[in-house]
């Protein structure tokens, strides 16, 4: 209930309120007019002020006698300065021009942009893709210091010598790695079919082609990642890479890796460069490398911190590597920097390197055999088939001048699809001449694009492809390991030392870096001894259930890797020295020997085979897939089966190398597609003008 005197005061308030404040602001103005009167006005006259002006205007025209004003200054402390005297010393004085030249040069407008400089913005690479492997690579030794051996024994060349050799490092010019593979190619498998008989293939030797033909096609699809997309002769020696003194000592050199694949948006890049540098003649990013982490999955399943792989360690490997592998993409999607070379193998096939929108189709279609090529020389598909030889650009421009001593067309154009100029080379070259010339194009002119620009000139690569491929190899990986991985691209700075940029543009740094990519699928490093278990063999009334296991043994000291089948109950462990071919590299064959194929794995139990279904269900059996409970060496337990090991990616590619190895045992090997590939397209110019990756670290 409201208070009675409250209400009171609010009906007073509301009633007789206004009134109030009327008769209180009343008060005030009388009260201050009533002071303004009583105030005394200001006493001037007329007069008074004309009295005051005269007197001002007298001492405005009083002169002042100069003495009077010197002895002034004088009593002030202010000295009399000889400027004559200082004026004549003055122009006796030498002045520098340098002395007064700017503190930074004039700024010249670039053509249709403004004058302020952004800095681009990079982008991460997608579709990252991981896959592992192991192999022996022909390496450089190296002492404890990290100095290449030197050869010390003179020794016979072996057969192997043939292969190509490895270009500079980091130059640019000349072909590199696989041209000197598809000459041989070309000179050895695919011309066994253009130099034979003219007439068509018995029904015998049309299956057997057909059969080598599916063969080459299994071998290039194992080696491409990610999805088929559309795409939007010897070598000369390098006079700066010869040789000086005894050669270095190269040695085969068993290793693991994981391969790492992805695509960058070079378009979008582009974009951005020219964007952010307001002039399209220098609006090219130069890649520096390549920045890769990984994570470990620990023992509860959860994932270390993001580490940075050893960059060192791998660089042991790819910076002393005597031979490159062959390259399938074109050196306009592959930037060097951005790119691991392949070592050669001598030992293992290279499997998940390349992005197969990023092949050249001719490089991934290989032709009928049993049919006639373009060019009519011979079952084999000829010499002037569209994707047989020279890749996808056109061969002849002045007509077809014959073999020459190399091998090579003594006329016209020969520019695989590995070129990245573009333009054809007519007329009066050589073979030879044509395919460095070919190199130098894709490669070298890259670098040359552009306006007269001091920085436009710089040598790096250039393309303008909208996707390129970025690679990565990870040689520090750790058997029976499980990682994931992530990258980015580092570029250099092109604001480097700039004064015409944005407020907050970077200047000062060398290099910039890309945002990190999405992480990889989780990817396993098998066990240098892994059983795979492939079935069960049913039990007898004298014997319990046994499993089929297929074991791997890799061997870490020559990068063996070879499969055996063994049995296995409960009880017994899984593998022992057995005797098994291992295949070589030139080409005498492959070799008997005793490898341990003890995997220290003790089967605890087997299940699997044959199951009898309930009554009701159409048939008698069921086929169950195996599955083994093993007992590992540090006490652990797994288990294998065959619903997941028999369609396993890695062990299938183990096996079926290793069959195609044993099988060319008996070729010098040119490359990891193998010793008979005959592709002079995608040994010579298709994707051959390779290099190593140009390295800043």
């Amino acid at each position: 209930m409201a208070n009675a005197t409250a209400e009171k005061l609010k009906h007073f308030g509301l009633r007789f309120g206004d009134k109030i404040a009327v008769a209180l602001a009343s008060v005030v103005f009388f009260m201050c007019l009533g002071k303004a009167l009583t105030r005394p006005t200001i006493d001037v006259s007329p007069d008074q002020i004309k009295k005051a002006a005269e007197q001002s205007d007298s001492n405005l025209r009083r002169k002042v006698p100069t003495e009077e004003i010197v002895n002034t200054l004088v009593e002030q402390g202010i000295k009399t300065s000889d400027f004559a005297k200082e004026a004549e010393t003055s122009s006796n004085m030498l002045l520098v021009a340098n002395d007064f030249k700017a503190r930074r040069q004039w700024v010249t407008p670039e053509p249709g942009a403004g004058l302020i400089r952004d800095q681009p913005e990079l982008i991460a690479p997608t579709n990252v893709y991981a896959y592992p492997g192991r192999g022996g690579a022909l390496v450089y030794e190296l002492d404890a210091d990290g100095k290449r051996v030197v050869e010390t024994e003179p020794k016979a060349v072996p057969k192997s010598s043939t292969i190509r050799r490895n270009r500079r490092r980091r130059g640019g010019g000349g072909m590199s790695g696989s041209s000197g593979g598809g000459m041989s190619s070309m000179m050895g498998g695919g011309m066994s079919g253009m130099m034979g008989g003219g007439g068509p293939p018995t029904p015998e030797q049309e299956k057997q082609l057909k059969a080598e033909a599916e063969r080459k096609r299994k071998e290039i699809a194992s080696r491409l990642a990610g999805k088929d997309e559309p795409a939007d002769e010897e070598e000369k020696e390098d006079p700066a890479t010869k040789a000086q003194g005894p050669p270095p000592k190269e040695i085969t050199k068993g290793l693991r890796w994981v391969a790492l694949t992805a695509t960058l948006d070079h378009n979008q890049m582009l974009e951005n460069y020219r964007k952010a540098l307001k002039n399209q003649a220098i609006a090219h990013p130069n890649y520096r490398r390549l920045d890769v982490q990984r994570q470990t999955k620990q023992k509860d399943g959860s994932w270390s911190d993001w580490g940075d792989v050893v960059a060192e360690r791998n660089l042991e490997v790819l910076d002393n590597l005597p031979m490159n592998d062959e390259e399938l993409t074109p050196e306009t999607v592959r930037p060097e920097n951005l790119n691991d070379p392949l070592p050669f193998l001598t030992a293992g096939l290279w499997e998940k390197v390349h992005i197969a929108s990023l092949v050249p189709k001719e490089l991934k279609e290989v032709p009928d055999p049993t049919k006639t090529g373009a060019g009519g020389m011979g079952p084999m598909g000829g010499m002037m088939g569209s994707s047989g030889m020279m890749g996808s650009s056109s061969m002849m421009e002045g007509g077809m001048g014959g073999m020459g001593p190399m091998g090579g067309m003594n006329s016209g154009s020969m520019m695989g699809s590995g070129s990245g100029g573009g333009s054809k080379m007519m007329g009066g070259m050589a073979g030879m001449s044509m395919m460095m010339g070919g190199s130098s194009m894709g490669g070298g002119m890259m670098g040359m694009g552009g306006g007269g620009q001091a920085e436009t000139l710089a040598q790096f690569w250039r393309s303008e492809e909208k996707k390129v491929m970025v690679r990565a190899l990870d040689f520090t990986a750790q058997p029976d390991e499980r990682y994931r991985y992530r990258m980015r691209v580092v570029v250099y700075n092109p604001n480097l030392n700039r004064e015409d940029v944005s407020p907050g543009v970077d200047a000062k740094s060398e290099e910039l870096l890309g945002p990190w990519s999405e992480a990889s699928a989780e990817v396993n490093m098998p066990p240098d001894v892994t059983a795979y278990a492939l079935g069960v063999l049913p039990a007898s009334p004298k014997s319990e259930m046994k499993a089929v296991f297929q074991v791997v043994k890799f061997n870490p000291e020559d990068g063996q890797t070879v499969p055996r089948n063994f049995e296995a109950a409960p009880g017994e462990i899984i593998g022992d020295p057995r005797t098994a071919e291992v295949p070589t590299s030139d080409g005498t064959g492959a070799k008997p020997k005793t490898i341990d194929f003890n995997s220290r794995l003790l089967v605890l139990d087997v299940t699997g085979g044959f199951k009898p279904l309930p009554s009701g269900f159409l048939g008698n059996v069921i086929s169950q897939p195996a599955a083994a409970l093993l007992l590992r060496p540090d006490g652990s337990v797994e288990m294998r089966d065959e619903a997941d090991d028999r369609p396993d990616e890695v062990r299938k590619d183990v096996e079926g190398n290793y069959k195609r190895e044993i099988k060319e045992s008996n070729k010098i090997r040119s490359s990891s597609m193998g010793s008979g590939s005959g592709m002079m397209g995608s040994g010579m110019m298709g994707g051959g003008m390779m290099g190593g990756r140009g390295r800043s670290r």
